[in-house]
């Protein structure tokens, strides 16, 4: 049985006909603290990224991370967090541009929906709500599992609120949060759901995830984000992850931005003993895009499995950062990157392989990316390796191609245009990704996206 969850939003002062737009600068951050009635460490804790903010540079252009991506593009001067508070009567009452993006209530163990940064919307399955699995609002769960929350916060390598400009941004002035935790033992049988949303007047996204998974636990989590933007806007979102030893964490992370979002996102995960990561990321929308991913494998028998795909179009760019951290024996990483690009697009893969003195021993680590070219776009790949162990396997590499002209005349001499066969084959060229998603309604929903992208 699913039920709604009995938590009321936090109590802020605004309607969606009273929204509050902030502008950033040290009175927003003590407001956020005060609308929320955050506790000491936090109210600190953002206080202090705000100062790292304006004491920041902005990313050297120069920096290897950066250098093919135009950050003077970003819509930097005009950043506002806007505030609103409004409960939908139900899942069903969002608009049709978004509820397309939840699978059936029957289906998940639970879902949470934010829109312009305010809770929406919550469900929870009974028997996983009794086993104490919990999703819900970052905001709210500060109040219930805070001092959980104050142990884990923003402490990795790339989700600290120093690592650049944007993650002390959101450190800072963070609005609208998603937060999981699985005790340790209890196994989530069903997916569970974030969509983030904005619609026109969302402004700047700086939606922060966490999500605890206790040692011997089991969860799945599909996230996905979605905006009506009319102007430039920016997204600065953090996801945090840390999976307990023996846990089992899926987390499917999709983007459909509009084609006025500029975005960085950092996601990093931390993965503990004999623990298992699976990790799928699809990027679909966005103007400019700019992702850091990071797994990092801190106890002997971690594993992680890392696979993206995305499908550009127009004059998008897609600038995609991933680190595979080895930091004990015994530990094993796999990463699959596919893009499909069209028109005047372009994209970048900057992936890393690093394993430290103390990871020797049986390790194994993989990276793999491939670009399939439909136009005079542009692919740059960039596969790299750290080794500072031995015994060790690693390896890397990628390619960039366009279709197999014997493979699209097999097709066109079974009768197919030419558009349909070159369709077919870009769907099998991702497909090894898009199965790695749970949920047959969401692969069948991508799958139909990307058919439908070689008629834009």
């Amino acid at each position: 049985m699913i039920e709604r969850l009995d938590e009321s939003l936090p109590d802020i002062g605004v309607t969606p006909q009273t929204a509050q737009i902030l502008a950033p600068g040290p009175k927003s951050v003590a407001l956020l603290s005060d609308l929320y009635d955050e506790p000491d460490w936090m109210r600190q804790a953002r206080h202090e990224a705000w100062q790292q903010y304006e004491a920041m540079d902005l990313p050297d252009p120069k920096e290897e991370a950066w250098r093919r991506t135009d950050l003077k593009a970003y819509p930097l001067d005009s950043l506002r967090v806007v505030l609103s508070a409004r409960e939908l009567d139900g899942i069903y009452d969002l608009p049709p541009c978004w509820d397309y993006a939840l699978a059936p209530v029957d289906q998940v163990s639970g879902a949470l929906v934010h829109c312009n940064g305010a809770r929406t919307y919550a469900i929870m399955r009974r028997d996983d709500a009794l086993s104490g699995v919990i999703l819900e609002d970052l905001h709210i769960a500060l109040k219930t599992h805070g001092d959980l929350i104050r142990g884990t916060w923003m402490r990795g390598a790339t989700t600290r609120p120093g690592f650049n400009k944007f993650t002390a941004l959101n450190a800072a002035l963070w609005h609208g949060g998603t937060f999981i935790h699985v005790p340790a033992g209890v196994r989530v049988a069903r997916p569970l759901q974030s969509l983030v949303a904005l619609d026109a007047e969302g402004g700047t996204n700086l939606h922060h995830t966490l999500i605890i998974a206790e040692p011997g636990s089991r969860v799945t989590l599909i996230q996905d984000r979605v905006s009506q933007d009319s102007q430039p806007e920016l997204n600065a979102e953090v996801v945090e992850i840390y999976a307990g030893a023996g846990a089992w964490v899926r987390y499917v992370s999709l983007q459909h931005w509009s084609e006025h979002r500029y975005s960085v996102t950092v996601q990093e995960a931390r993965v503990a003993e004999n623990a298992n990561f699976v990790w799928v990321a699809g990027s679909l929308g966005g103007k400019m895009t700019k992702d850091f991913l990071r797994s990092d494998l801190v106890a002997e028998g971690a594993r992680s499995m890392m696979a993206g795909f995305s499908f550009v179009h127009s004059d998008q760019h897609l600038d995609q950062s991933t680190y595979q951290h080895h930091r004990a024996p015994n530990t094993h990483s796999d990463l699959l990157y596919r893009n499909i690009l069209k028109d005047q697009t372009r994209t970048v893969f900057y992936g890393m392989i690093r394993v430290e003195p103390e990871a020797s021993g049986n390790t194994m680590a993989y990276q793999a990316n491939n670009n399939l070219l439909l136009s005079d776009a542009r692919a740059h790949a960039i596969p790299g390796l750290e080794i500072l162990a031995n015994d060790v396997r690693c390896s890397h590499g990628a390619t960039v191609s366009r279709i197999d002209d014997e493979e699209r005349f097999y097709l066109e001499a079974r009768g197919l245009p030419k558009p349909e066969a070159q369709s077919l084959i870009a769907q099998g060229f991702i497909r090894p990704i898009i199965e790695r998603m749970p949920l047959a309604h969401i692969r069948q929903r991508v799958e139909d996206e990307i058919a439908e992208r070689f008629w834009l």
